[in-house]
C-alpha cells in the first residue's frame, strides 16, 4: 500500500510541474511575441513599460488564482493559469500577429507568418500533450480512489491484543461504558444522582453480560476551578472509585476531544462494546444487557438516534454553531446522549493512528470519523432528548431544566415507576412527539419542526436550507 501511494503521489507531482513548464512555455512565447510588437512600434523606454505591465497583470492573476485555489489543490490553479494563457496567445495570433514584426530571412525576403503551423507548433500540440497526461493521471487517480474505498468498505480491522480490565468480568459480551461528565459542582450533583437512580438499574455480571463503567472528566480547567472542586472530586474517587481523569480539556467547546480521549484510553482494553452515555441520561441498564446478549459479538456495529444530511448551523453565538467544519452537510451521525459501538469501530477511530478533525459537537464528530470507512449507524428511535417521553425508551435525557415540574418528574420518579412495576413515563409530561415515533395523540409532530424520518437512515430535515461551504 505505501508503494502505491508513493507512485501515485510521484505521478501527481510529474503533472503539476508539466503544467508548470507549459504554464511558463506559453507564457514565454506570449511576452516575446507582444514585445517584438511594440518594439517595432514604439521607443525602447515605452516598449519597456509595456512589458513590465504585462509582467505585473500576469504576476496579479497567477497570486489570485493561487490564492482562490489555496495550496492544497495544484491541479486546478495550473490548469486555470493554463487556460488563460491559451486563451491569450490564440487572440494574440488571431489579432495580433504579423510578418513585419520578425526579422528578414537570409535572403532578404520577409517572413511569411503561417497562422495554421504556428498554432499547431506552439499550442496545439503541447495542449495535446498536456490533455492525454490529464486523462491519464485523473484515471489512474479514479482507479486509486476506487481501490482503497473497496479496501475501507471490506477492511477487517485486525485488533491488537488488549488487557483484560480487573473489574470487567469474564461473559460472552462484555460492555464497556463511558459517562462523560464535568468538574462543575453541577455535575458532581448530576454523578450523585445518577448513581442512586439509574445505575441501581445495572443487572449484576452474569455468564452473558457484564458491565464495567467509569465518569470521565478532564483536566480541571482552570487554578481556581482546581482550588474549590480538586478536594471534592478526590474524595469522590476516594469513595466510590468509578471517576476517571483524562488528559484533556474539559471545556464544553472541547467535548469532541474528551471523547476521542475516552475511545483511547479504552482501547488499551478488551472488550466487545463501547457504551457513551452522559450524566444526566437515565439508562435502561436492564433493557439494553437484554438486547446485548441476545446480539452477542458483533463487527462494525454502530447504533444510536442517527441523523443524516443535517446541515451545519453557521451562527457562533449558538453553542452548536459549526465554523471550522467547511462542507455544507456532516457525515451520518448519532445523538451523543446515547450509542454503541462495536470493539472493532472504537480501533478504527482511536487506534490505527493518523491525525483527527475536531468539531465542537461530538456526536457529528463520530461521523466524521466513521465515515471513510463506510460505516453507516443503525437506527434505534428510543433516545431522545429531555422533553420527549415514551415507554419504551432506553435512554432519557434530563439535562437542566429550570422549573421542578418542567418535565413531570426526576430521576428518582422515574426509578420510583419502574421498582413499583408502573411504566416508565407516569406522571411525567409526554405529550411531545419523539422523532421517528407515531404522533398520534400528540400536542406536536416532528413535521411541523421541519423534521422528517426514514425508518433506516434516521433523522433529517424536511426542507433543507441553502448549503454553505466556508473556504
Amino acid at each position: 500500500m505505501g508503494k502505491k501511494r508513493c507512485m501515485h503521489v510521484l505521478l501527481w507531482l510529474i503533472y503539476i510541474y508539466i503544467q508548470c513548464v507549459l504554464a511558463g512555455y506559453w507564457s514565454w512565447i506570449l511576452t516575446t511575441s507582444m514585445l517584438r510588437r511594440w518594439l517595432y512600434h514604439y521607443e525602447l523606454s515605452s516598449a519597456i513599460v509595456r512589458l513590465v505591465t504585462l509582467i505585473f497583470i500576469n504576476w496579479s492573476c497567477s497570486a489570485f488564482i493561487s490564492s482562490h485555489y489555496g495550496s492544497d489543490e495544484p491541479i486546478w490553479k495550473w490548469m486555470t493559469i493554463c487556460l488563460i494563457l491559451l486563451s491569450s496567445n490564440i487572440l494574440k495570433l488571431m489579432f495580433a500577429s504579423s510578418a513585419k514584426y520578425h526579422r528578414k530571412s537570409d535572403e532578404g525576403q520577409s517572413s511569411h507568418i503561417n497562422h495554421r503551423s504556428t498554432a499547431v507548433k506552439v499550442l496545439v500540440l503541447p495542449f495535446t500533450l498536456v490533455v492525454f497526461l490529464t486523462m491519464f493521471a485523473s484515471l489512474h487517480h479514479v482507479n486509486t480512489i476506487r481501490e482503497r474505498s473497496v479496501e475501507l468498505a471490506h477492511h477487517k480491522v485486525e485488533i491488537p491484543v488488549a488487557t483484560v480490565h480487573p473489574e470487567l468480568a469474564d461473559a460472552k459480551v462484555r460492555v464497556m461504558v463511558i459517562i462523560i461528565s464535568a468538574w462543575t459542582p453541577k455535575s458532581l450533583d448530576k454523578r450523585r444522582i445518577f448513581r442512586e437512580t439509574t445505575l441501581q438499574l445495572k443487572p449484576q455480571d452474569s455468564d452473558e453480560v457484564s458491565y464495567f463503567y467509569r465518569f470521565v472528566i478532564g483536566e480541571a480547567p482552570s487554578e481556581q476551578v482546581k482550588l474549590t472542586m480538586g478536594p471534592k472530586v478526590e474524595e469522590e474517587m476516594k469513595t466510590y472509585k468509578d471517576v476517571l481523569i483524562l488528559p484533556t480539556s474539559d471545556l464544553y467547546n472541547d467535548l469532541s476531544k474528551k471523547v476521542y480521549q475516552s475511545m483511547v484510553w479504552a482501547d488499551h482494553w478488551d472488550f466487545d462494546y463501547f457504551m457513551k452515555t452522559d450524566d444526566d441520561i437515565f439508562l435502561r441498564w436492564d433493557t439494553i444487557a437484554k438486547e446485548m446478549a441476545e446480539l452477542g459479538r458483533q463487527r462494525r456495529y454502530w447504533r444510536g438516534l442517527s441523523y443524516w444530511n443535517i446541515p451545519p448551523i453557521r451562527n457562533n453565538d449558538n453553542k452548536n454553531g459549526e465554523l471550522d467544519y467547511t462542507l455544507p452537510i456532516f457525515p451520518p451521525y448519532t445523538a451523543g446522549a446515547l450509542y454503541i459501538l462495536s470493539r472493532d469501530v472504537v480501533h478504527l477511530i482511536a487506534g490505527v493512528g493518523g491525525p483527527r478533525m475536531f468539531v465542537r459537537n461530538e456526536d457529528q464528530n463520530l461521523g466524521i470519523w466513521l465515515f471513510p470507512y463506510n460505516i453507516r449507524p443503525i437506527l434505534d428511535r428510543r433516545i431522545q432528548q429531555i422533553d420527549v417521553c415514551e415507554d419504551d425508551m432506553i435512554a432519557k435525557h434530563f439535562g437542566d431544566f429550570g422549573e421542578a415540574d418542567a418535565i413531570g418528574g426526576t430521576m428518582y420518579d422515574m426509578l420510583a415507576n419502574l421498582k413499583a412495576g408502573r411504566k416508565m413515563c407516569t406522571g411525567f409530561k409526554s405529550t411531545v412527539c419523539g422523532f421517528c415515533y407515531p404522533c398520534y395523540g400528540k400536542n406536536n409532530h416532528w413535521k411541523d419542526w421541519n423534521f422528517e424520518c426514514d425508518n433506516v437512515k434516521g433523522v433529517t430535515l424536511l426542507k433543507q436550507p441553502v448549503w454553505s461551504v466556508i473556504n
